[in-house]
């Protein structure tokens, strides 16, 4: 997938506006996604495995004058690709996250989920995602969302559809809270 829907799906499933708001949703922020910094949380997160592998190699290309290009890329950039892209890598920066920074955790969560559609979005070659790098080489036979326009097509277009289910999830729970006073 592409990094700005790794963002948006990270924000939407494990932000306070996002799914893991529940149905009363980000109540401190009054409803107002940007104001929620979970969401900027779960995007941050959501794109951390591309950004600490390709990310960095394409400032250091724009820093020295370079125009950043998915061809000539050093070795090195496929080692912290595999190793960001890694379960196993996840599950020490969530349980880092878990001893010293609770609050993270949650949002942290759209670090796995990046990882989870990525390989069933990577295809066989070099962008493969190898999900238990480096004590295995197993992954999934996914589909290479570039040269297929339809992945690409879906995966936008569940994002509305995931918004109105939270939006009418969250209206229909407003409708059933107890109207006793003091509640």
């Amino acid at each position: 997938m592409d990094i700005l829907a790794h963002a948006m799906y990270g924000a939407t499933f494990f932000s306070r506006s996002g799914v893991a708001g529940g149905r009363r949703g980000a109540v401190a922020a009054r409803g107002a996604y940007w104001r929620d910094w979970t969401v900027w949380a779960a995007a941050g997160f959501g794109v951390l495995p591309d950004m600490t592998s390709i990310g960095a190699t394409f400032i250091q290309m724009l820093l020295r004058g370079d125009s950043p290009s998915f061809f000539g890329l050093p070795p090195r950039v496929f080692i912290l690709y595999h190793c960001s892209h890694s379960l196993v890598t996840a599950a020490v920066i969530l349980a880092v996250l878990w001893v010293f920074a609770r609050p993270l955790v949650v949002p942290a969560l759209s670090w796995p989920l990046h990882i989870l559609m990525d390989s069933v979005s990577h295809g066989e070659g070099r962008w493969q995602t190898l999900m238990l790098y480096p004590f295995s080489d197993w992954h999934l036979h996914g589909v290479n969302w570039w040269q297929h326009p339809g992945m690409m097509v879906f995966y936008w277009g569940m994002l509305p559809v995931l918004w109105l289910c939270i939006h009418f999830w969250r209206r229909r729970g407003k409708s059933r809270r107890p109207t006793t006073p003091g509640f």
